[in-house]
């Protein structure tokens, strides 16, 4: 999980991007994940606002594979993912809290729980194929109907 670090060097920046690939190896850490599969790119920019205030944005665009709502068949879902955190330096660290984090300075700042919750909150409440594509079988036997 090295990749979703961003040392304290790079904090004090008054600004940097960086480009950012995610796979599964962010939702196998994920408590309650129902991704089975992963394939996001993000860019991340960070903005220095203040002395001791600092904005980070990321912009992804993916697919994440779930279980499809209606037939329980694997559904690939594309979905852009974005977000925006303040960081904070200070006397005492406070963790993440969705919207921002107070770190002491020479702190490094993991963004893993950040780009996770971008991503599962762009993505539908319903996750299901066309009806066209679900699996027939399924379909049918939730309504009911048999051959």
């Amino acid at each position: 999980m090295k990749r979703y670090i961003i040392d304290a060097q790079t904090l004090q920046q008054q600004s940097f991007e960086f480009d950012l690939e995610v796979g599964m190896e962010l939702f196998e850490t994920m408590e309650m994940s129902d991704i089975t599969g992963a394939d996001y790119k993000f860019r991340v920019v960070g903005t220095r606002l203040t002395s001791n205030k600092l904005e980070i944005e990321v912009d992804g665009e993916g697919s994440v594979v779930t279980q499809c709502d209606r037939c329980l068949d694997d559904v690939t879902i594309e979905a852009e993912a974005s977000g925006a955190m303040v960081v904070y330096f200070g006397d005492e660290a406070k963790p993440f809290d969705g919207e921002e984090v107070t770190l002491q300075r020479g702190d490094e700042l993991s963004i893993a729980q950040f780009i996770y919750d971008s991503i599962m909150l762009d993505l539908p409440i319903v996750r299901a194929h066309k009806p066209e594509d679900c699996n027939p079988e399924m379909l049918a036997r939730i309504s009911g109907v048999t051959e």
